[in-house]
């Protein structure tokens, strides 16, 4: 028992100890040194971490199995792929806990806790960091990483207690089904001390489950089951532009992101009215005020003439949006011939218009600040309505490209 207590305290990661490796040091037979470690489990001093539950036995990765599961596999299993770990209770009663004064994640895997045991935190545990221009921070749908920025890492201005790493973080729910974070104690636990206080402040309590995809890309290594409306957002546009080339038109939109998202393009973080107006004007900028008007030239007017009340002739300038509703109108008809112009205005253009006005909202006058966690599912309800538009849209075009060649007005 003092061996395998030793040889965790003393390894450079809290690592568990080979079967092969206590057997050869005690001079056993196998069939003896699995009596003595059966007989260590049963008195819940000794755990087992084996490959074929965890993958890496010489970390203890995944909560303990059940005590009859260990017992049977540490007959069947190879103790060369098999590591002997102390007990939480063993550890407490053994260690010096003054160790991991101010470190209480890193305390807690020295408690042997699993390393990928996850721990949620509220979501404004990442403002700091985000708000923060010397960390790099990186966040796509369900999960991100923090990383201090080179130039910052390399500066002697920069305290050592600052020059974080952290290599992932997930986004979870709580029971209400809020955004929540999630963090395993492994990339907690090389925080620093100061760093990993700020984290315990935020922690929630409640009862939460991480996001399947994060815990299948993370824990198992598998590829993401579902895509986010926010990715599928940035996949319409990058289709419709395919499209756009099939029907000979210019692109409809004149950038695309489906390789390198912009920047705060993810679900909110921190749920203020700030932060949604921030979001809001980053949505405009990659709908109307991306929209190509280049698109429409040879279809539709792109300038009107207005007469104004002194008979004076004025050049109207139409929105993007507005040249986008006109073009649809003037070309895309049902099967029978008929105008679905409204149809089209509120499947397709409403979402886009109230992206609009949301964004001149605060631009017209001081709007303050406020904080809800509303605020995280408008945005979200945003970005599935204009998916929804942008699907409408795609489907359009190729209706124009399969059944309207060589025709005035293509149909539906």
């Amino acid at each position: 028992m003092h061996r395998i207590v030793d040889f965790f305290l003393r390894s450079p990661d809290f690592n568990g100890i080979l079967l092969t490796h206590l057997r050869g040091e005690m001079e056993l037979a196998w069939a003896d040194l699995q009596t003595i470690i059966a007989d260590l489990m049963k008195g819940e001093e000794v755990t087992l971490a084996f490959e074929s539950h965890s993958g890496d036995p010489h970390i203890k990765r995944l909560p303990d199995l059940p005590l009859d599961e260990q017992l049977k596999r540490l007959k069947s299993d190879d103790p060369s792929t098999t590591c002997a770990y102390p007990s939480s209770r063993v550890i407490s009663a053994s260690s010096d806990h003054s160790l991991y004064e101010g470190l209480p994640f890193t305390r807690r895997i020295a408690l042997a806790e699993a390393q990928l045991t996850p721990v949620f935190f509220r979501l404004d545990v990442l403002d700091r960091y985000y708000r923060d221009p010397r960390y790099h921070f990186t966040f796509y749908d369900f999960g991100g990483s923090i990383t201090i920025k080179s130039e910052h890492y390399a500066s002697q201005d920069t305290d050592e207690r600052d020059k974080v790493l952290l290599q992932t973080f997930g986004i979870g729910y709580d029971s209400k089904r809020n955004r929540v974070v999630i963090v395993y104690l492994r990339y907690l636990a090389d925080l620093s001390p100061e760093h990993q206080q700020n984290w315990s402040g935020y922690v929630v309590t409640d009862n939460c489950s991480m996001n399947i995809d994060y815990a299948r890309a993370t824990i198992n290594g598998d590829r993401p089951i579902y895509h986010s409306a926010y990715q599928a957002l940035l996949a319409e546009q990058a289709e419709i532009n395919k499209l756009s080339k099939l029907i000979g038109k210019p692109n409809l939109f004149r950038k695309t992101f489906d390789e390198n998202r912009p920047e705060g393009f993810h679900p909110m973080l921190r749920p203020t009215l700030k932060n949604f107006d921030e979001f809001v004007h980053l949505l405009d900028k990659l709908l109307s005020e991306n929209i190509n008007r280049a698109f429409f030239e040879g279809d539709i007017p792109l300038d009107h003439e207005v007469q104004r009340k002194d008979g004076r002739i004025q050049i109207d300038r139409p929105g993007t949006i507005r040249l986008l509703e006109e073009w649809l109108s003037s070309t895309y008809r049902t099967a029978n011939g008929e105008d679905i112009s409204e149809d089209i205005s509120k499947e397709v253009i409403s979402p886009l218009k109230e992206i609009r006005d949301l964004h001149q909202r605060p631009a017209h006058g001081m709007t303050g600040n406020s904080y809800s966690p509303a605020y995280a599912k408008q945005q979200d309800d945003l970005v599935g309505n204009v998916v929804r538009a942008l699907t409408k849209l795609r489907l359009i075009f190729h209706r124009i490209l399969r059944l309207a060649i060589g025709t005035t007005h293509p149909t539906g």
